[in-house]
This record gives structure tokens, sequence and C-alpha cells, in this order.
């Protein structure tokens, strides 16, 4: 027995070992064994057994806790730590992967680093030579030997890579059963598993009034009624050994529509101007994935505000090699929309023109074999008018009216812009702008902000322009026409004055008589002068 121990003793618990009982017992066979052990045939007793078993198992577990333990995931980043020796700076570092007997990678403080010929391993050296695998394959998942010489010292580490893997789920419906597993791979430790869940769930849950269970059993974790929340990347990390930790991770695809606004509001402060109405899928999911859920149908439809019972479908989905928006037949005098190409998530209404008639309910679907995705876009559009236009002439009156087509709740508030809105601003009326005698001065821009609880929803515009008021022409002309009839009417009485008067003269007119230069005083009768 002390023999025995004594050869035991001899074997260090980094190397291998090979055990064969005299000439023809062999039991223990490695191939890569550094030290040999004959025993004798008489030692074959039970005790001697039994403790020959013993002396195995520690030989074995020590050969185990030589080998640092790594976790890594394939297609991750693994680190394995090189520990510092004396004169670090002149260091040699060889790293072997497995049996090889030449380095994968090396550090030669002459040459620097260098890869080893025919290397298929992304290897690369870290600033204290530690060696970092990046993206980690399959074939990496063995044993590695950190080996470094100091002039005549060596020293010598191995590590073994283990796997951890997390199962991909495909996507997954919103509302559906999810499941995660970590599964890790045994070994000599014991690594504490703990999930990670995406970043936004905690801000994202506190959307929903009833929140879905989560479950985590060890290696597992369970969401009962899935979520748009509980897309993204999950987390398994693994904490085993000396402070080491190992993270491997997945990503969950949710089918389900993002949220986004009840509500737009807009106006038509050019006669070019447009609004989108959003509708996109909450996770980064390809067609092809869609159409293997279970994609059956897609559509955009409209409700007008003035006509609640009255709906029409605007665009239809065309599943196929290409995803596209097709126009409607049929969809006169509603508002006009555009059918384009779906190349990503996006299924937007774009470049929607802005008047009174896309005032209404829009609605955005997918229809799967087991459920129908639907959200709803309220559209609103402010406008300001006048019932008489937006020309007047000085010292008409002029009213102003700033409306999104119906009547508005209390905690709609309304902000005039203009250079005299305050002295004509009615707090009893505050959506309707009232000046009661126009003047050149009050022409330009007139602003009607709309606001809900402090925040801006939007602003309608309108320009007035104010001008002196124009002289009737045919005023004019009866005007002069009077004048001149007058001046005739004068002109008229004048002469007949002046008539009446000559003739009057000529009736007065007496008889004349002549007189002779030398009468004769006996000479009676006329005389011709």
């Amino acid at each position: 027995m002390a023999s025995i121990l004594a050869l035991v003793s001899a074997v260090h618990t980094s190397d291998f070992f090979n055990i064969s009982y005299g000439p023809q017992f062999k039991i223990g066979t490695t191939k890569n064994f550094a030290h040999k052990i004959t025993l004798h045939p008489l030692w074959l007793c039970f005790e001697d057994r039994m403790m020959l078993c013993w002396i195995l198992i520690s030989l074995f577990v020590g050969f185990l806790k030589a080998q640092e333990v790594i976790y890594a995931q394939v297609g991750g980043i693994v680190t394995l730590p090189r520990d510092k020796v004396e004169k670090d700076v002149s260091v040699y570092v060889n790293w072997f992967r497995g049996s090889d007997t030449s380095p994968t990678i090396m550090r030669n403080p002459q040459s620097g680093i260098q890869k080893g010929k025919d290397t298929k391993t992304y290897a690369s050296l870290l600033d204290d030579y530690s060696l970092q695998i990046s993206p980690v394959q399959d074939s990496d998942f063995e044993i590695w030997r950190c080996v470094q010489h100091v002039l005549v010292l060596s020293y010598e580490k191995t590590y073994k890579l283990y796997h951890v893997t997390i199962p991909k789920v495909p996507a997954v419906m919103v509302g559906a059963f999810l499941s995660l597993e970590c599964k890790v791979e045994s070994s000599s430790v014991v690594p504490k598993v703990t999930w990670i869940p995406p970043e936004n769930l905690k801000t994202c849950n506190e959307i929903y009034e009833t929140k879905p269970v989560v479950k985590y059993t060890n290696e597992k974790v369970t969401v009962s009624s899935v979520s748009r929340c509980h897309s993204g990347v999950w987390t398994c990390k693994l904490e085993y050994g000396n402070k080491r930790e190992t993270k491997a991770t997945t990503t969950v695809s949710v089918i389900d529509l993002s949220p986004f606004p009840d509500t737009i509001y807009t106006s038509s402060l050019f006669s070019s101007s447009t609004v989108s109405i959003p509708c996109s899928l909450s996770s980064m999911i390809p067609w092809s994935v869609l159409n293997e859920t279970g994609l059956v149908s897609g559509s955009w439809s409209f409700t007008p505000l003035s006509d609640p019972k009255s709906r029409k479908t605007l665009l239809s989905l065309s599943v196929g090699p290409v995803v596209r928006w097709d126009i409607v037949k049929g969809t006169d005098g509603i508002p006009s929309v555009e059918g384009r190409e779906l190349k990503n998530q996006d299924l937007s209404i774009h470049n929607l023109p802005v008047s009174e008639k896309v005032r209404g309910v829009y609605t955005c679907s997918l229809t799967f074999k087991s459920k129908t995705l639907t959200r709803n876009v309220k559209v609103e559009v402010l406008k300001v008018f006048s019932p008489g236009g937006s020309r007047f002439f000085e010292g008409q009156s002029v009213n102003l009216t700033c409306t999104l087509g119906h009547q508005n709740t209390s905690d709609f508030k309304v902000k005039w812009n203009c250079s005299s809105c305050s002295s004509f601003y009615n707090h009893l009326h505050p959506f309707t702008l009232s000046i009661p005698e126009v003047k050149l001065k009050h022409s330009g821009k007139y602003t009607c902000e709309l606001w809900k609880n402090e925040k801006k929803l939007t602003f309608a515009v309108l320009s007035l322009k104010i001008e002196k008021a124009p002289v009737d022409i045919w005023l004019l002309v009866a005007i002069i026409g009077g004048v001149v009839g007058f001046i005739l009417l004068l002109v008229v009485i004048i002469i007949c004055i002046r008539r009446h008067r000559q003739m009057m003269m000529y009736r007065r007119r007496k008889t004349k008589f002549c007189c002779c230069k030398n009468p004769q005083q006996n000479q009676k009768g006329f005389y011709k002068t």
C-alpha cells in the first residue's frame, strides 16, 4: 500500500495518467497520458482496489479542478483570462487549442502578436494578453492552454469551454404563451442562473392595467400572455467559479402593432400640406416570417366624423413575393391615398393631402389565422375661417372662427396671435374673434393655436386683406348727370329770363317824332327824318 501511495504521489494533478495491472491487465487508458503506473497482480485484494479507486477519483477531481471552467454561447464573445507572472513585460505568451503543438496565437516581446497558420478560430489578444474569441464557434468548445515563459520559468494554465444555449423561439403572436430555457452544459461547477428581461419591460408594463404573469423557474422563464413589452433581448446570466460571469442572449419578436397617438391634429397651412397616418409592426419581423405565422390579409379603412355609419376601405394588403398596399376601387369623394410597396415594418399612409375631407377615423388592420390586429387613429383638421371670406373693406365687421368642425370639449384652449388680437378677444367665446369695424391696419395673418393640457397640438392661419371701400361707378354717373342737368337747367332758365326781358323792353318802347331842322310854322304833318 505504501508503494502505491508513493507511486501515485509522483503523478502531477495537471498531467494525464495511465494505469495497468501487470503485463495482462490495463484500465483507464488515455492517449495523452504523461505517466504510467504499473501494479503487480498480487495487489489486487479488495482493500487495495478500494484504495486505488479513491486515488483515481482524487486524481481525476484534481485534474478537473486544474481546468478552469468557462461558459460561452455560440456566436457570442468569450474571454480566457491570463494569469500575470513575474517580469510580465518580457513574458512569452502562447495559446494552444486542445492537443495542438503549434500555438493558435502568441505574443513575443520582440516581434509582437502573431497568429498561427491555418487558424480557423476568430481569436485575438487583449491588452493584458488574455485570449478573446469573437464570435465563438462550435469547434471552439474544447480545452485551451495558456503557456507562458519568462527566462527559464514556465507557467501553464488550462481552460475548458462549455456550452450555454437558449433555443431560438419563433415569432410569438401577442397574447400567446412564451417559454424560454437556458440550457447549461454540466461541468465541475454549478452556475447560478439569473434571467434579465428586455430593458423596456419595466416602463412598458406601466401602460397595462393587467400585467402579464412572468415566472422564473431555475433555467426557465415563462410569460402567460405575451405583449409587445416582452419583445427584445432576453439575457441568461451565469455566475460561477471565482467571480466568473457569462451572459447568453436571445431575441424575442412579438407580432403586434406599435402604439401611437390616438388622435392626430393637423391643419392646412398651404395648398400642398400633407399628413402621414402611422401604423407599424412593433418588431423587425420579415414578411416571410409573418406569412409563415398565418398572415391572411390587411387593410386601411376610413370612417368620416360627419357620418360615423359610413365606413369605406381605402387600401388592401397584397401578400406575395412583393408586399404592397393596393388602392381599392370605388373610393371617389373620400381621402385620396396612394398605393406603395412595403419593404419594412412600416404600414403607414404617407402624403395624405390635408383638407376637411380627411377628418375621420382611420383603421389599420392585419388579419392572421389566429387573430386580427387593429389600430385606430382619428385625424382632426383645425381651420380658421370667416363667413365673408378673407377680403374685406374698411368699416365692415369681421368674425373669425377657429374650429375642428365639431363641438370642442372644455379641456381644449385657443390662443390667438396677431397685432391687435388682445383688444378683440372674447373670453366667453374664445374660439371666435370679432372685429366690429375693420381698418387698413387690421390686414395681416391671424393665427389660432389649439392647446390641450398645456400642450400645443396644432395651429391654423388665415390672412386678412383690408381695402378701402370702392366708389360705385353708376352712382358717380348719376351724380355727374345730375350736376350736368342742373347746369343745363340753369342755362335754360337764364336764357328764358333774358328773352322775357327783351320782350318786355320791346313792348314798352314809345313813338318817336321827327323834328325838322327848319320847321315851318304853318306846315302840318309828319316828316321823315
